[in-house]
């Protein structure tokens, strides 16, 4: 939801969450989006709150609208953009792992555009904590077409899950689609992640093509980015990762940003308080509300 407070001109994005749902999820959420605010490519939340029947994170809103959106506009990228976007990426899932954060459900539909073209990683209602040293997890989270081979065999599984979905993300950016076999039945798609080596157009250069073969590699043990630097790779020569990290390097796009009087994106204020939830769950979660001090008038 497209949100706007009386005393800020910039709209916010809020997310309104039935409390009936899991309280350990929403806290966990509300928590991973404070921890968030130490990296730029992460979507921060700038408070929480809760009413009778809902909990509402008020979020940064990034204009620009997701990666999917995006490209379903433009179509497939460029190399610049491609390689800008991936290096923008690798810094949000680096900062997340080395806090033990494994997100899940990273694709392109996650990945948010601000006005001025940098990327935000979002939603992390699937993400899980406390992913340090030799620790791993079990069980099926995420988007299928973006699921690592270990996942979809319900082995267990640490961040190498992440650069997967990394891989499947750059090759839609490039290509528009997948590397491995679609004819709309799932249980077709999987068992050719399992089985078949991606495949990839001869458009895409050599360096590309080396990429997305060490990411989407099927033992995760040997991924790229569990693994060796991935920011070493032939096709970051280009990227200056420290002026990256700064957001000193001019975006390749520049999405149109949405203007605060288009309406039809606002709720009137009552609606919030009226809507969704059952009447299962007025108890009040601890440790949801906060505001962020940095969040300037």
């Amino acid at each position: 939801m497209l949100a706007t407070c009386s005393n800020r001109r910039k709209p916010v994005a809020m997310k309104v969450i039935d409390k009936a749902e899991d309280e350990r999820s929403i806290v966990k959420e509300v928590r991973l989006m404070r921890m968030a605010s130490g990296c730029p490519f992460l979507c921060h939340a700038h408070a929480a709150f809760q009413t009778k029947l809902t909990a509402c994170i008020v979020m940064e809103y990034a204009s620009g609208n997701s990666l999917k959106k995006f490209i379903k506009r433009t179509g497939k990228l460029k190399m610049d953009a491609i390689t800008f976007y991936t290096a923008e990426i690798i810094c949000g899932l680096q900062f997340l792992h080395a806090n033990g954060i494994v997100h899940r459900d990273i694709k392109l539909g996650n990945i948010l555009l601000t006005g001025e073209g940098h990327i935000k990683i979002a939603d992390f209602g699937l993400a899980v904590e406390g992913m340090f040293g030799q620790r791993k997890v079990k069980g099926k989270a995420g988007t299928v077409k973006y699921m690592a081979p270990e996942v979809l065999q319900l082995r267990s599984y640490d961040a190498g899950a992440d650069w997967w979905s990394l891989g499947i993300v750059i090759c839609k950016m490039a290509t528009g689609m997948t590397p491995f076999f679609e004819d709309g039945n799932n249980d077709t798609f999987i068992s050719s992640v399992i089985r078949d080596e991606p495949l990839f157009p001869n458009c895409l250069s050599a360096e590309i093509k080396d990429l997305l073969h060490k990411l989407l590699e099927k033992d995760p043990e040997k991924r790229l980015g569990f693994i060796s630097n991935i920011r070493a790779h032939p096709v970051f020569y280009s990227i200056n990762w420290k002026q990256l990290e700064r957001q000193e390097i001019l975006p390749p796009l520049c999405p149109a940003e949405l203007t605060t009087q288009d309406k039809k994106y606002f709720k009137p204020p009552m609606m919030l308080m009226e809507e969704g939830g059952s009447d299962s769950s007025n108890a009040k979660i601890l440790d949801l509300s906060f505001l962020n001090y940095s969040w300037k008038r």
